[in-house]
């Protein structure tokens, strides 16, 4: 089975931000969009193609803390909610602040190998 793609998807004022990117490779595309979209099956329609197009089950990621989706989470809800099982899956997300070091385990180093080889893992990308 292939890695699946990835898509983050920003709600930022007047536009919705999206980055899909391939697994193992790089950015393949970026896309600066009107929101909200103007029909309910837009943007699932969007994804699916997308996923369809590569050949590949497609990850998607929402700024689940994006003011807009933090005043309007149920048309947000409705635009993502009935994608194709297989070949789509939503997640929201929500970055979290930075967090203070912690002391106990600080004197062992900082691992940036080890967080990278998680990464690579769970993304493909490196």
């Amino acid at each position: 089975m292939s890695l699946p793609l990835w898509m983050s998807i920003e709600p930022v004022g007047s536009e919705v931000r999206l980055m899909l990117t391939v697994p193992s490779e790089h950015t393949v595309l970026k896309a600066r969009l009107p929101n909200p979209p103007t029909h309910p099956r837009a943007l699932m329609g969007l994804l699916e193609a997308l996923s369809l197009w590569h050949g590949c089950p497609l990850r998607a990621v929402i700024d689940a803390d994006a003011q807009d989706v933090r005043q309007h989470p149920e048309r947000w809800a409705m635009l993502l909610g009935d994608g194709p099982e297989l070949a789509v899956a939503v997640e929201w997300a929500a970055v979290p602040s930075a967090r203070p070091r912690d002391r106990f385990l600080a004197p062992m180093g900082d691992f940036a190998s080890a967080r990278k080889l998680v990464s690579f893992a769970a993304t493909g990308q490196r």
